[in-house]
C-alpha cells in the first residue's frame, strides 16, 4: 500500500509561450553540388532523422552554429569530422569528410540540424510550496521528425491570444498567440515527458488564484466538469465540459480522460478543443482532476485529458516538498506571526 499525502496546488489556465534550447537534432539531409557531381555525405554515412548530435570532434553538445563552424574548419584543413550521435539511447560515432559546395562556396556535409524550438500552450498548475509548475500535458516533439526534444534549457513566458482558428471535422483549430515580453521569464524547465513539461516557477502569475485539492485517479468520475483556459488576450475563463469516459490506468498516459466541450460560448468561439489549449486544467467538484492533451481530429468538440495525479507525481513536487518541509513550516509560521 502506497500512502499518498493530500496535495493542493493552484490551477492556472494561463496562456504561455514555451522556448527551448535542445540537444542538436538531425532533421534532414541536403544534396551538395560539387565539382564531381551531386552528393549527400551525411546520408551516405548512415545518419538518420531523429539522431541526436551530442558531439563533434570532441566538442560536447554543440549548437547549430558550432557544427557549421567545425565543418568549415575541418574542410579547409582537409580533415574529417567525427560526430557523436545518440540513437535509441545508445551512443555511436560517425566519420564524415566535408565536401566543397559549388553553390554556397562553403564546406558542407549535407546535414540539416536544429537546436531550438518555440510554441504556445497552457500552464496547468503551480505548487506554491515547492515552486514547481506543470504545463502542456504532453511531450514536446520536433514537428518534422516527431522525435522528442531533449531539453537542455527551457523557459516559459507570458503569451497573449490574438485570434482563434476555429476547429472543424478534419481540421484541428488553433489559438493564434504572440509572446509577451520574452525577456520576462516566468519559469525554467528541463523536464520534457509524455505527460507534460515540469520545472521551477520564477514569477508566479497564479498568485491571486485559489489552491484546490488534487484528485487521485480513482476519484475521477464521468460527469460535469470545467476547464480553465484563455480564448482572448490573457484572461483566464471557466468553461463547462463533460467527462465522457474515465479510462482505467495503472501507468501514466496522456489519454486517461475523454472530455467533451458543452459550453456554448466556447463552442461558438473555438468549435471545441484547439491547439494551444493543451495543458488547460480540468476541475471537477472543485478539485484538479486533469489537463487537456489532445483533440479528436474528426470531432473537435471532444478530446483526451491526462490525470492530474500523473502530472503531480511526474513533476517531482512531492519529493521537493519533503526536502523543504522544515523550511516551509518555519516560513509559514513566520508569515502568520507577521500577519502576512
Amino acid at each position: 500500500v502506497n500512502v499518498v499525502p493530500p496535495v493542493q496546488v493552484t490551477p492556472s489556465g494561463h496562456s504561455i509561450g514555451v522556448t527551448i534550447r535542445a540537444t542538436t537534432l538531425v532533421v534532414g539531409h541536403g544534396t551538395i553540388k560539387t565539382a564531381q557531381g551531386n552528393v549527400q555525405p551525411s546520408r551516405d554515412a548512415g545518419l538518420k532523422l531523429g539522431d541526436l548530435l551530442t558531439g563533434i570532434n570532441g566538442l560536447s553538445n554543440p549548437t547549430v552554429a558550432q557544427v557549421a563552424r567545425e565543418v568549415e574548419r575541418a574542410g579547409r584543413a582537409g580533415q574529417e569530422v567525427v560526430l557523436t550521435i545518440k540513437r535509441n539511447g545508445l551512443q555511436q560515432q560517425v566519420t564524415i569528410p566535408p565536401v566543397f559546395c559549388q553553390e554556397t562556396k562553403q564546406w558542407r556535409i549535407g546535414l540539416y540540424v536544429r537546436d531550438d524550438a518555440a510554441g504556445v500552450g497552457t500552464l496547468t498548475f503551480v505548487d506554491k510550496e515547492s515552486q514547481i509548475f506543470g504545463a502542456l500535458g504532453h511531450i514536446i516533439a520536433d514537428l518534422e521528425t516527431n522525435q522528442a526534444l531533449e531539453v537542455r534549457e527551457g523557459k516559459i513566458v507570458r503569451s497573449r491570444v490574438t485570434a482563434i482558428d476555429q476547429g472543424r471535422s478534419g481540421h484541428p483549430g488553433e489559438k493564434r498567440s504572440v509572446i509577451v515580453d520574452e525577456d520576462r521569464v516566468l519559469g525554467c524547465f528541463n523536464t520534457n515527458t509524455g505527460i507534460g513539461i515540469f520545472g521551477e516557477i520564477i514569477e508566479d502569475i497564479t498568485a491571486d488564484c485559489e489552491e484546490v485539492p488534487v484528485a487521485l485517479v480513482d476519484e475521477v468520475v464521468p460527469g460535469k466538469a470545467e476547464i480553465l483556459t484563455v480564448i482572448d488576450g490573457e484572461k483566464v475563463e471557466r468553461f463547462e465540459v463533460e467527462i465522457v469516459r474515465v479510462i482505467k490506468q495503472y501507468t501514466p498516459s496522456g489519454k486517461g480522460l475523454v472530455i467533451r466541450v458543452t459550453d456554448p460560448v466556447l463552442l461558438e468561439k473555438t468549435g471545441g478543443i484547439v491547439q494551444g489549449m493543451s495543458g488547460s486544467p480540468i476541475l471537477q467538484n472543485n478539485r484538479l482532476v486533469g489537463a487537456v492533451t489532445h483533440v479528436f481530429v474528426n470531432k473537435p468538440d471532444t478530446g483526451y485529458g491526462v490525470f492530474a495525479e500523473w502530472m503531480v507525481r511526474e513533476s517531482g513536487l512531492l519529493e521537493k516538498r519533503q526536502q523543504l518541509a522544515p523550511t516551509f513550516f518555519y516560513r509559514r509560521y513566520l508569515r502568520q506571526a507577521a500577519g502576512l
